[in-house]
């Protein structure tokens, strides 16, 4: 898979001092992402089980949510599987993905 863009997850985890020890983490997450070639939904839960899909009803876009780095942290991703591009649309700490505001972004 071709993923869109490591530096969104690197700014995530270097801004704040208590992320940047979920750093492997957040790089294991896109070093798996970028070996695998998947074709549906159930190929992304066989290789990341903490996984997760929400629909925005008005832009009728699928976000794929990862739990990484032991359920603190989320990364929302819209997957295009013909073209195999993962495109990281937000990275966020659990309270921040609660609020639901990424939402209205997908």
């Amino acid at each position: 898979m071709n993923v869109i863009s490591r530096n969104r997850l690197r700014a995530f985890y270097e801004a704040k001092p208590e992320r940047r020890g979920h750093a492997g983490a957040f790089d294991d997450w896109f070093k798996l992402t970028r070996k695998a070639s998947w074709r549906t939904f159930q190929d992304v839960k066989a290789l990341f089980g903490q996984t997760d899909v929400a629909r925005n009803t008005k832009s009728k876009r699928t976000a794929t949510i990862f739990d990484v780095g032991g359920n603190k942290y989320r990364i929302v991703t819209l997957i295009d599987y013909p073209r195999q591009t993962v495109l990281i649309t937000h990275v966020l700490d659990h309270k921040e993905y609660s609020r639901n505001n990424w939402k209205n972004d997908i």
